[in-house]
């Protein structure tokens, strides 16, 4: 039942892929994608697809895949299956780190957001569960 399962949801994600490499402001048949994916199209779709669409859909897939991983992670870790970091408050904190990088320290690169966001994000999960951890007495 297992195997099925998987099966499916592969067969899913598959299409969902070809889906978002043949949908935007201009769609594009599947044929024509396949064509720019080997590099055989007209220049403007191989243009289109191998720096616009490519780009954005492996970023949702790893995108899709970390939020996946950090919600199975807080589950494990506090043994809690109903837990993920929106209710523990790690959204919270990070968004609270970014605010503080950019009000107090004048950060205002996108990529000094994402390492404060990193970092106030593991401040709350190690505060969340040392607390969680000394309430267990």
């Amino acid at each position: 039942m297992r195997l099925t399962w998987l099966l499916v949801i592969a067969l899913a994600l598959v299409v969902i892929v070809i889906l978002s490499l043949c949908i935007g402001s201009r769609s594009i048949p599947p044929a024509t994608v396949w064509e720019a994916l080997l590099g055989r199209g007209t220049e403007a779709d191989v243009t289109v697809i191998m720096q616009g669409r490519v780009p954005r859909t492996l970023a949702g897939l790893l995108v899709g895949a970390g939020l996946g991983v950090a919600g199975a992670l807080i589950q494990a870790v506090t043994r809690n299956p109903l837990a993920d970091p929106g209710i523990l408050g790690v959204n919270f904190g990070a968004a609270f780190a970014i605010a503080i990088a950019a009000g107090v320290f004048g950060i205002t690169a996108p990529l000094g957001y994402v390492w404060f966001g990193i970092g106030g994000a593991l401040v709350t999960t190690i505060a969340v569960y040392l607390i969680g951890y000394a309430g267990r007495g």
